[in-house]
């Protein structure tokens, strides 16, 4: 990013991650979400796992100064490039958005940023979510609690937060782990590490869109069962209602065995 920029703009930067491969389908219309948006001073930095299909030449079309690509040659894979991206930021705040989904409200970052300045204990804040199908439809839409306390009352029950929906607060994201290899739900594990650091927040809108790819989410049910119960195990200190969790968990699991 331009120095000149970041010296003249008092407002604080923001590190925007996004990882790809193989989604030249959808990528632009994620990297467009991010160009619209209100709040300018951002730093977008795009990770390429090796892709194969077009996506090196449609990221080839963006000139746009704050857009940093990395290129990778081999596929190494999901949490080899999410530990990788998490090196990149710079800004006081860091944002993640994945390649196939849409920031669908243009003023997110700014109405995140503003919340954060005004909360400083706060770690992240995420929004609502619209979900969308490999078309862009919408086919429905998740509201999370919105208030610290009612947050954490549920997170270990269901996740409060859209991976491509928060803004973190990227001193307290130095301080945890970063993604561990969990095998799924990465994204759940580094919000509950971040917790133990700092506090939660939801906006009460519908900032972000999650596309659901269905040839592949029913596939994946039950090991994604599997990761949360072990994600859980974890914090059994940390957050409330831990056995609650745990049953509804395992009763999951159970259902998904038999007739999945």
């Amino acid at each position: 990013m331009d120095t000149a920029h970041k010296i003249t703009n008092n407002l604080p930067l923001v590190s925007i991650i996004m990882l790809t491969y193989n989604r030249a389908k959808y990528i632009s219309e994620a990297i467009d979400s991010v160009l619209i948006q209100t709040y300018k001073n951002f730093e977008l930095f795009i990770i390429d796992d090796g892709s194969t299909d077009n996506t090196k030449e449609i990221l080839s079309l963006y000139r746009d100064p704050r857009i940093n690509i990395i290129f990778h040659s081999k596929n190494e894979g999901l949490h080899v490039r999410r530990t990788e991206s998490l090196t990149y930021p710079n800004g006081k705040y860091t944002a993640i958005i994945d390649s196939d989904d849409i920031w669908v409200a243009s003023t997110k970052l700014a109405e995140q940023v503003n919340y954060m300045e005004q909360n400083v204990n706060y770690a992240l804040v995420g929004t609502f979510l619209l979900l969308i199908n490999n078309q862009g439809k919408n086919i429905g839409q998740n509201e999370y609690q919105t208030k610290d306390t009612d947050i954490r009352n549920h997170i270990l029950n269901r996740n409060q937060f859209v991976h491509s929906g928060v803004l973190i607060r990227t001193e307290i994201l130095r301080k945890v782990s970063g993604y561990r290899d969990t095998g799924l739900a990465e994204d759940l594990d580094l919000f509950l590490q971040l917790g133990t650091v700092g506090k939660f927040a939801n906006i009460p809108k519908y900032m972000t869109a999650y596309r659901i790819h269905t040839e592949s989410f029913n596939s994946q049910k039950l090991t994604m069962a599997k990761a949360v119960l072990n994600i859980i195990k974890q914090y059994k200190n940390d957050y409330p209602f831990y056995y609650f969790a745990l049953i509804k968990c395992h009763l999951r699991i159970w259902y998904l065995y038999l007739f999945c």
